[in-house]
């Protein structure tokens, strides 16, 4: 039987220098520009890569999704066959798209990403999709209007979302620590209490800056750097880099993208949108979809009707 790999991660989205978050831009900007028919990359490169089905869809009362297709169309390059038991040269192309489909809960904006076969594009990939999409999406919309309704830069970090045990697996690897860099991005909407993270995100907003980074040198507590990595890192509120080296004494470097927290699910058939309550029922049994923090419900809570009213 078949298995799709279901990926969790934090859909972080804000909007110009005040942080604006993601909701206060959905209606204008975010789903315009998710079904604008905008693609990144060009035919003559390949892939491109594309949003397909875009749509809101209520899952429970009260409770809204973003749902669609996530697409990377390219070309399958054939070098050699076997012909008559021989191997032979039959250089030829063959067209393929594989996809994921992603869904984003709007009342906290977590998402899952499921990729839908092996060569579907990840959650990597995605980010930087949206990034491009929301880009020229915005600079095409602020050239044909007028200077007072210009529309805001999103920021985009869509951040994998780590598992119970998955970072401090990760760090087992490590046999010494030389360097630890913890990199933060404005949040949309959540509350991150750590004492590092609070002032970092304050000394952000003191001096109008989009990211900010701050580094240990050769900790010697593997403990205390998992720790630390977990409580600041683990919900996708910042991401991280650890560079050491391993039991043989090489290099090595475990970052936010070195590995990706995902769970596997038996499913024996292309992924199709009546599928999608089957993943919406798995995603939900995790507290890391679920769980709702105030100023998100707050933020829910005055932009809900204007999500309403593009069902």
């Amino acid at each position: 039987m078949e298995e799709k790999t279901m990926y969790y991660a934090n859909f972080n989205i804000t909007f110009g220098e005040k942080d604006e978050p993601m909701l206060s831009h959905f209606e204008d900007v975010i789903y315009p520009a998710f079904n604008d028919g905008l693609v990144r990359g060009s035919k003559e490169d390949s892939p491109v890569y594309s949003f397909n089905d875009v749509k809101i869809k209520e899952y429970e009362p009260e409770k809204y999704i973003l749902i669609g297709n996530y697409i990377k169309d390219t070309q399958f390059k054939i070098h050699t066959t076997i012909l008559n038991g021989e191997l032979t040269s039959t250089p030829s192309e063959l067209p393929t798209a594989p996809y994921s489909r992603f869904i984003v809960f709007l009342n906290n904006h977590r998402m899952i990403l499921v990729k839908n076969e092996p060569l579907s594009p990840d959650l990597k990939s995605f980010q930087r999709t949206v990034r491009s999409i929301l880009s020229e999406y915005t600079h095409k919309t602020n050239r044909e209007s007028n200077q007072k309704n210009r529309l805001p830069n999103a920021i985009v970090n869509i951040v994998d979302m780590k598992l119970p045990g998955d970072i401090e697996q990760a760090l087992s690897e490590i046999s010494k620590i030389r360097r630890v860099q913890l990199k933060f991005f404005p949040l949309n909407g959540d509350s991150d209490s750590t004492p590092i993270s609070k002032v970092m995100r304050e000394r952000m907003q003191d001096l109008q800056a989009n990211t900010s980074n701050i580094e240990f040198n050769s900790p010697k507590s593997k403990q205390g750097v998992a720790d630390l990595v977990e409580e600041t890192s683990a919900l996708g509120l910042s991401t991280f880099t650890v560079n050491g080296t391993d039991r043989q004494g090489q290099p090595i470097t475990i970052k936010e993208d070195t590995f990706t927290s995902n769970q596997k699910v038996t499913f024996g058939r292309d992924i199709l949108e009546e599928d999608d309550n089957i993943f919406i029922t798995i995603a939900v049994k995790n507290d890391i979809i679920t769980r709702v923090g105030n100023e998100s419900q707050s933020i829910f809570d005055q932009f809900k009707e204007n999500i309403k009213r593009l069902l």
